[in-house]
């Protein structure tokens, strides 16, 4: 390395994710329009994505033309190697995608000076987890992602170097609100008109018209689009990994195909949980399988099906007509009713192997259920004894502690969450990343896959999950992110938004705070299990007792995220998102906002004397609230949102009358914090 060269210090790095080493003599070159050379040929399969990335350099700006060149070399799979200097641009890439990643850099590097220069640079890079993701549920909100949605959603993981989407295209949890079933089917498949999930939801109506109802289909099952959603991915270098739910909290497939349902002691179907032991109920949900490979995996160039086997236990709240009934998805036919639910999980899983084996499909699973019930090296020998190839298994946890990954010679994976709910309040991830990936990679894990629901303004948690599944050893963690992170976004004072975003986490970043706390003044929790809270009568009771202050600990959340948004300042653009500190500024105020405004309809309950008007000014706060959160949320989102926030709104009145004509909070008291 020449004395005019220096090697760019962690911090002061602008590319997310952080390259693994890169060196600058600190000159920014004009560039005018950059021009690709004749690639390689094996280099040219991601050409026209390049291309597209390529022509975004210099835009519009007079400056000098400068070539792109590009060579193949024995780097390593996505590997890189970038010299810009004042004549020219070189790449040297192991692969189409090494080569598309150091463009990638490019653009970020255009980016980060806001003239579109580039700086004299040499890059050597190259990712630390082979596999680097995230896995889209199908649930409230996504169920609304239009083509166009997730194309965007793909833009924005590409840029970041992500490299696969795992898109859920079955999934099924419990009754939450208006008592109707959480089911979701995101693709038709033939033969199975009955698997069709029409969706219903009161929500308030982002044009500020009132309530109202929706009625729809999900939209990638009405527009039947995965598969140019998966062909927009692959020409972008991202891997989609469709996957199916099951047998855990699966009641759609087993109620309306009951030929593979299980059997309860009378032999009468249940409509949850399947049989994997008839051989008529083996073979419907064989065929179903096969069906779904060849009229969506195989013709779409997939060779992965994540089959879920998470979470399969007796549960409440999935029968509504008697929501506080258990039931079970362990089969109780004679063929079944001698295995454990581990034995059940693994006949479950292996049936379903052996099918895909046929048509060259591998296996992805959730390890939850075959740890807990103690099965997963016995799954794993009979799929050897059998020559079923092994599966991926994913590792997941989201809060504290994080579980060690152990391989058993198998392929594995690490699976935080870049965001949970993004219809509740915005959480930072950042902790749970760094903690899961580092346990992944003491145990050699390959693999990154977050578990998300994609909101906009979680551009935190995705670019921390980036930066250390490309970086891990060199990003110095939450922590070394976290600076680089605000430098990237800083409009003008870098150390301001430091301090607020700082100040931010340490509610946002809570765990037991935001989700067993924070999270419960809106419905959602209220609603999943029947009969047992009321909403919003005993959660404003809770939060109205004396002693512990609960109605403090809001008040201190309140306190704590304003003060944090007014350090912070603004922040500038990032390529394909909206303004991150923008987004993160509007989910502190809804934070803020609603807390604030349920804190009041408790104080509310305490005065003696309370005028109409009073009441009135709340409902105009409410609302307030709902238009705020109607303009900031991304269309597919806003109803799942808004309708947690109507929820409230519209029940403040009425639970005034309640609560106050059955003195149901008591008046305010004077409370002394020994240790303050």
């Amino acid at each position: 390395m020449s004395e005019s060269w220096a090697e760019v210090a962690g911090e002061e790095c602008a590319p997310l994710p952080r390259p693994r080493r890169m060196e600058t003599t600190g000159v920014r070159l004009p560039v005018g329009r950059v021009v690709t050379r004749e690639l390689p040929a094996e280099l040219r399969k991601f050409e026209l994505a390049m291309s597209d990335l390529v022509t975004l350099l210099g835009r519009d700006r007079d400056g000098p033309v400068i070539p792109l060149i590009a060579r193949s070399a024995d780097l390593g799979s996505e590997c890189y190697q970038l010299c810009v200097a004042s004549d020219r641009i070189e790449v040297a890439a192991s692969d189409s995608a090494g080569l598309l990643h150091a463009v990638r850099t490019l653009l970020d590097l255009s980016d980060a000076g806001g003239d579109g220069a580039l700086p004299e640079v040499r890059i050597e890079d190259g990712p630390g987890f082979q596999v680097r993701g995230v896995f889209v549920e199908s649930f409230a909100g996504t169920d609304r992602m239009e083509l166009r949605d997730w194309q965007t959603l793909v833009d924005r993981m590409a840029q970041l170097k992500l490299n696969t989407l795992g898109v859920s295209i079955y999934g099924c949890w419990d009754i939450r609100h208006e008592g109707l079933r959480s089911e979701y089917f995101f693709v038709p498949l033939d033969g199975y008109s009955e698997l069709v999930t029409p969706q219903r939801m009161i929500t308030w109506d982002g044009d500020g018209h009132g309530e109202c109802e929706l009625r729809y289909l999900p939209a990638m099952y009405e527009g039947n689009f995965f598969g140019r959603l998966v062909g927009y991915a692959a020409e972008r270098a991202i891997e989609v990994v469709p996957h199916l739910g099951g047998p855990g909290h699966s009641t759609l497939i087993p109620r309306l195909v009951p030929d593979l349902s299980a059997v309860d002691d009378k032999g009468v179907r249940t409509g949850y949980g399947y049989c994997v032991t008839g051989p008529g109920a083996r073979e419907a949900l064989a065929r179903l399988v096969r069906v779904l490979v060849r009229q969506h995996l195989l013709p779409n160039g997939l060779r992965r099906l994540h089959v879920a086997g998470d979470e399969y236990y007796p549960i409440r709240n999935v029968d509504p007509d008697d929501r506080a009934r258990t039931v079970s998805p362990y089969c109780r036919c004679p063929g079944c009713r001698e295995l454990t639910p581990g034995q059940l999980l693994v006949e479950y899983l292996l049936h379903i192997g052996r099918v895909l084996a046929d048509d060259g499909i591998t296996m992805v699973h959730w390890q939850d259920t075959l740890v807990r019930e103690g099965v997963l090296d016995d799954y794993l020998a009979r799929l050897d004894v059998e020559g079923v190839p092994r599966p991926v298994i994913a590792w997941w946890k989201y809060n504290d502690p994080v579980p060690q990954p152990l391989s058993g010679g198998t392929e594995m994976w690490s699976c935080p969450t870049t965001g949970l709910f993004p219809h509740l309040f915005t959480q930072d991830f950042t902790s749970n990343i760094e903690q899961v990936l580092r346990k992944g990679n003491l145990a050699g894990a390959s693999g990154v896959l977050a578990y998300n629901l994609p909101d906009p303004a979680d551009h935190a948690n995705y670019a921390c999950l980036a930066d250390l599944a490309w970086n891990l050893d060199g990003s110095d963690g939450t922590g070394g992110f976290h600076r680089r992170w605000a430098k990237l976004l800083a409009e003008d004072d870098e150390g301001a938004l430091r301090q607020g975003l700082a100040l931010a986490r340490t509610i946002t970043s809570s765990y037991p705070l935001m989700m067993y706390v924070v999270n419960q003044v809106l419905p959602y929790f209220s609603t999943s299990a029947a009969g047992v809270t009321s909403y919003p009568d005993d959660v404003l009771r809770a939060f109205g007792i004396v002693q512990p202050p609960l109605a403090d600990v809001l008040r201190q959340v309140v306190a704590t995220i304003r003060e944090a948004v007014a350090i912070a300042g603004r922040g500038r653009d990032v390529r394909n998102w909206p303004n991150p500190i923008g987004q993160w500024r509007s989910e502190c105020d809804r934070l803020a906002d609603s807390l604030d405004l349920f804190l009041r309809v408790i104080d509310a309950a305490r005065v003696p004397e309370l005028t109409d008007g009073a009441v009135a000014d709340l409902e105009q706060r409410g609302l307030e609230i709902l238009q705020a959160t109607a303009r900031a949320k991304p269309a597919y989102l806003a109803p799942a949102a808004l309708r947690e926030h109507w929820t409230f709104v519209r029940s403040i009145r009425p639970a005034l009358e309640r609560l106050r004509s059955e003195s149901a909070i008591p008046s305010a008291e004077t409370w002394h914090a020994w240790i303050i």
